[in-house]
């Protein structure tokens, strides 16, 4: 589909919707004659005058199932009741059907537009093939518009669009895997979850100017920034807590230790299975290396509930990280191999 459009140099809104239509089994043959009639309107032609009219917008090609609806009624005299009825023939392909309909087709032509047997038979052949695989016209420009709007959007506003596009694939692993692909191929740098960094869904990252943030090094072809895995991303990370550490956050500010963390962060769903998925996603490397915080989980947990006993004067002093603070210590662990990291996703 993208080299064929490369081929056509799309120049209206109706091209793309031809496309939309045309790149199905079947009329797939015709994409090659549409994209040379396009650039060359000389080989355009019409068995008959008032044909043109109605495939005047597809080079004289047939695209739509409209169009072969309106050959029905302009040249072989069809009500709207029998066209709706050729429709669902062509569409269903039912032999006995389609018979009947050839025959009373070219008795239309005849009748109606006085064409001679040969010619109206010619007709029906030309339009039999594209019959069962006809793509409505409504239904081509409403994929043909949503197309244009984000081809525009991947185009102009690249970290904006693939950011949005890995919130709403969220829930499905391939699709994100995917879409992270393609981030890469056009020069986005992914980075893994943060608790100081990330929202619920897929972020820009931004610097203090409100800029996007350009990696130190860019890859050879343009760099368009990072993108940052929201934590609603974390697999078995619930949603509130994730709200929780977003909300502490923006009262109080980024994280400054893991000690602070523990301190601020009070919710019943800071547990051992979100913890310990925070930690795998890379969510709390700031804090320190994987494996000593996976090594020690437990006893971050008994910390976060011990200090979280303390009462409100305390643990307010504690937030404001008073000396008096008490400061939890990591106990050193091996650390997590590379090999590890990449299973953890």
């Amino acid at each position: 589909m993208t080299r064929f459009l490369k081929e056509l140099k799309p120049s209206t809104i109706h091209d793309i919707n031809a496309m939309v239509a045309l790149y199905r089994p079947g009329p797939m043959q015709f994409i090659p004659d549409y994209i040379k009639r396009k650039h060359n309107r000389k080989l355009i032609k019409y068995l008959d005058p008032v044909l043109e009219k109605i495939l005047k917008k597809t080079y004289g090609i047939l695209v739509y199932q409209d169009d072969l609806l309106m050959i029905a009624r302009e040249i072989a005299g069809y009500s709207w009741a029998e066209a709706d009825k050729f429709r669902k023939a062509v569409g269903k392909k039912i032999p006995e059907e389609m018979m009947k309909q050839k025959e009373h087709f070219i008795k239309g032509c005849v009748e109606t537009s006085k064409w001679n047997w040969q010619k109206a038979n010619e007709l029906w052949t030309w339009i039999e093939p594209f019959a069962a695989y006809g793509f409505g016209k409504a239904h081509a420009a409403s994929y043909g518009n949503v197309s244009y709007l984000t081809a525009y959007m991947k185009a102009n506003y690249p970290a904006e669009y693939m950011t949005a596009v890995l919130t709403a694939e969220s829930g499905d692993i391939e699709k994100v895997t995917e879409m992270i692909e393609e981030c890469k191929r056009m020069g986005f740098v992914i980075l893994p979850p943060d608790v100081n960094e990330s929202f619920s869904d897929f972020t820009i990252v931004k610097d203090k100017n409100n800029n996007i943030t350009k990696p130190p090094s860019p890859p050879a072809t343009a760099s368009q920034g990072k993108i940052r895995f929201g934590l609603r991303s974390i697999k078995n990370f619930g949603e509130e807590i994730g709200k929780a550490i977003i909300w502490e956050r923006k009262k109080a500010g980024p994280f400054s230790s893991i000690t602070d963390f523990l301190a601020r962060i009070n919710h019943k769903n800071l547990n051992k299975k979100s913890l310990e998925a925070l930690i795998m996603s890379g969510a709390m490397d700031c804090f320190g290396e994987r494996g000593e915080l996976l090594a020690n989980t437990e006893d971050m947990l008994n910390f976060n509930k011990d200090i979280n006993k303390l009462d409100t004067s305390q643990n307010s002093l504690f937030t404001g990280m008073d000396l008096s603070m008490p400061t939890f210590k990591l106990k050193p662990a091996d650390k997590v191999s590379d090999e590890t990291k990449r299973a953890f996703y």
